[in-house]
This record gives C-alpha cells, sequence and structure tokens, in this order.
C-alpha cells in the first residue's frame, strides 16, 4: 500500500473522529500525527513538529494578552461602556457592541470577547425592554466578524497558515485579511441592524428573555479597576499592533513579548494564564499543522487533487474551482468546528493549486472566510453554540441567518478575487 493511500486513510480516520467527537480532538490531533510517524511517512520531529511553528506561537501569545485584558478588568470595562452608550434601545446596541465586539476580536480571541458580552446581554435584557434573543446572536456575530480581519483573529486563520505553510513554504501576512474582511463586517452590520432585526423577530417572535436558572450569576459582575494596570495593559496591545502593521520582528516574536510583558507588568500573572489558556485550542492547531505535515508527505493532498480534477476536469476556470471550495467548506463548518472544516478542505485546495499553477492565497482566504462565517446551527462553532444560553431554538439559527450566509458567500466569491487573483 502505497503511501498516499496511507496517508488519506489516516486523514479520513482524523476526520470522523474530529466529526464523531469519540475522543476530545485534542487528542484526536495528536492520535493523528503519532499515525504519521509510526507509518514512517514522516519523522516523529516532523510530524510533531506543528508545538514548535511560529503559528501556534503566535496564538499562544495573543491568548496571554486576552487573558491579562480580562485580569485587569479593561475588557469587561469596555463593556459596561457599550451598555451605557447604548441607553437600552436594541438597534443602537446591537451597532454599538456589534462594532466593539468586532474590534476587540480582531487581536484577542473572539470565545473570549464573547464570553465578556454574554453577561452584559443577559444583565441588560433583564433590567429593559430588550429582547435577549434579538441581540445576543447578533452581537456575538460581531465577534466573528471582527475575528476574520487578521491573522490573530481566530484559530482558522492561524491553522490555515500553518497548512499552506508546510504545504507551499508561503504564509499570509498580519492584516492580508482585512481588505475583505472589513467588507464582510459592513456586510453585517448591515444586516443586523436592518432586515436581520425583522427576521429574527419573525424566527423567534417577541417573547421575552429565557429566564435563567441563576439570575444572579447572569449579571455582570463589578468591575475591580486598576487604572495602572489598564492603562499598561492598553499600552501593550498599542505596541503589539504598531509593530504588527511596521512589520520589524516576525508577528510570532511580537505576541511572546506581549505575554511576557504582561506577566512582568502584573497585568496576569502565571498563575492566572495556566488556569485560563485554552489548551485543547493550542493542542488541536498544533496537532492539525502536524497532520497537514504528514498530508504533505504521504502524498494524500495531491492524491485528493487528483480525483477532484477527474471530477471537475482540468480545464475548469479557476472561479469555478474557488466557488467549489467556498461553497463546500461552508456546508461543512456548519456541522463540524471551523478548524476542522479548514483540515479537511484546504489540502486539497493547496495540491490543486500547485498542480494548476494557480495562486494558494485566494483560495486559503475564501476557505478560511467560509469557515469562519457560518451559523445556520449551533454546531459550527463553539462561539455560535455559546448563544445558547439566550434559548434559540436550533431552527431559528437557520431562520436568522440563511440570507446573511448568502450574502457573505456572495461577497467572498466577488471580493476575494478581486483583491488576489486567482491565477499565480
Amino acid at each position: 500500500m502505497g503511501t498516499e493511500i496511507i496517508s488519506l486513510i489516516i486523514l479520513l480516520a482524523c476526520i470522523i473522529l474530529f466529526v464523531t467527537h469519540v475522543i476530545p480532538n485534542a487528542v484526536t490531533a495528536c492520535l493523528g500525527c503519532l499515525a504519521f510517524a509510526l507509518t514512517g511517512i514522516c519523522t516523529l520531529s516532523e510530524a510533531f513538529s506543528g508545538f514548535s511553528n511560529s503559528t501556534v506561537l503566535l496564538m499562544f501569545g495573543m491568548m496571554v494578552v486576552g487573558i491579562a485584558m480580562e485580569d485587569t478588568g479593561a475588557a469587561k470595562l469596555i463593556g459596561k461602556w457599550v451598555q451605557k452608550a447604548s441607553a437600552s434601545k436594541e438597534g443602537l446596541f446591537i451597532l454599538i457592541a456589534g462594532t466593539v465586539s468586532a474590534i476587540l476580536s480582531t487581536f484577542l480571541s473572539n470565545t473570549a470577547v464573547i464570553a465578556i458580552f454574554l453577561p452584559i446581554i443577559a444583565s441588560l435584557s433583564a433590567s429593559s425592554n430588550m429582547n435577549r434573543k434579538n441581540i445576543t446572536l447578533p452581537v456575538t456575530m460581531g465577534a466573528m466578524f471582527g475575528g476574520v480581519c487578521t491573522l490573530v483573529g481566530s484559530t482558522p486563520q492561524l491553522t490555515a497558515n500553518g497548512i499552506i505553510s508546510e504545504m507551499a513554504g508561503i504564509e499570509l501576512k498580519m492584516f492580508d485579511y482585512m481588505p475583505v474582511g472589513l467588507i464582510l463586517f459592513a456586510v453585517y452590520i448591515l444586516y443586523s441592524t436592518t432586515i436581520g432585526r425583522k427576521i429574527g423577530a419573525s424566527a423567534w417572535g417577541k417573547e421575552t428573555a429565557t429566564e435563567v436558572a441563576d439570575n444572579e450569576a447572569q449579571q455582570v459582575q463589578e468591575i475591580v479597576v486598576n487604572k495602572r494596570k489598564i492603562i499598561t495593559i492598553v499600552i501593550i496591545l498599542i505596541l503589539v499592533i504598531v509593530s504588527f502593521i511596521g512589520d520589524w520582528i516576525p508577528a510570532a516574536a511580537t505576541a511572546i513579548i506581549a505575554a511576557i510583558l504582561c506577566v512582568i507588568t502584573g497585568c496576569t500573572t502565571q498563575k492566572s494564564v495556566i488556569k485560563n489558556m485554552d489548551w485543547s485550542v493550542v493542542f488541536i492547531l498544533a496537532g492539525c499543522l502536524g497532520i497537514a505535515t504528514g498530508i504533505s508527505k504521504g502524498g494524500a493532498g495531491d492524491l485528493m487533487s487528483d480525483l477532484l480534477s477527474a471530477v471537475v476536469g482540468q480545464n475548469t476556470p479557476p472561479i469555478i474551482l474557488f466557488i467549489i471550495f467556498v461553497v463546500c467548506t461552508m456546508l461543512i463548518s456548519n456541522f463540524i468546528t471551523n478548524s476542522t472544516a479548514v483540515v479537511i478542505t484546504l489540502p486539497i485546495a493547496v495540491a490543486l493549486c500547485n498542480a494548476q499553477h494557480l495562486n494558494i492565497l485566494p483560495f486559503a482566504l475564501g476557505i478560511v472566510y467560509a469557515a469562519n462565517l457560518t451559523y445556520s446551527t449551533p454546531l459550527a462553532n463553539a462561539q455560535t453554540a455559546m448563544t445558547l444560553v439566550a434559548g434559540y431554538k436550533f431552527s431559528d439559527y437557520i431562520k436568522y441567518t440563511w440570507l446573511l450566509n448568502i450574502l457573505v458567500l456572495l461577497t467572498i466569491i466577488i471580493f476575494v478575487p478581486w483583491f488576489m487573483p486567482l491565477s499565480a
């Protein structure tokens, strides 16, 4: 049995385990690395090279900064300001909170940003005439749309960057996602503050917000403000952004320096980092990069590329191939985590681009946008699943997002090739 078939079998086994959750996804990712090493497709150090990959270090550093934002009270202070500025008006709250959550998510974990806003939304809906369902999903979606604007905004970008780095030796830069990301964000804002509000009200009616078992647990806690620490973390965040823009030192090095400064200055502690770090995400990303190495070394990507080429034809226009990958990724991502969707579709796209001499970068962008911005089921990603606390039914997600999904799809198809030509 050739290495192509063996590596394909390993990949398919990993996909099944990712989808079924028989074992934790972090364990699945590590088992995939181990399988590639034990079958001799790549060495043990190559299979687990993801754990020293600059992409993983970049994500880790920025997650520490996010923890520091939470520990200092800076993040909750921002949320409290949003609540006050909206004057308890649903449309205005969606606009302000959605925009703020998007801005925060460009450099911080969107999961953390959503976790900050959920209790604020619960408290506001309990103390005003706002319907909790009308504001929860739109605001949390803002964090997801903001998260696709930079390389560090969410895990799928980092996963994609690691895959194309391992398979093609190229990488996307920090702000390559920004141009189309801003257009997608504009689409989200227009939708959520206009027709989306009418669609939402029709989907779940005008009922009052769902009661929670322990309402006190949902209230926004009093914020302990330490002005020195808040000023310090803001300065650190500004320096990080300036370094990312200037590109004077590698982005991963910037993130690690920022993480160290957060601890040294007391904005967070080693104990807090260990406790609050989402270690499963770190292991999943590192493991997926190892799987990508195995796919490249074993030739599974080339095999799948050949099969796809046989189905669609060698002379299929690049835009048609692009649409196929974007649509497939969007469909898949409704039922499995967005990073897993990227792991499934991007290696095939990379191999196909190499075979047909197409530009890999726009395909990577399109796949990442499609994986991130899918909300038709709460299975799409952990961030969407978090909104279930508002009492949404499974069908509510489909009713509210079907039109937005179409708008997102059209935006990706039109603007990604416009900013980055598909032909090499």
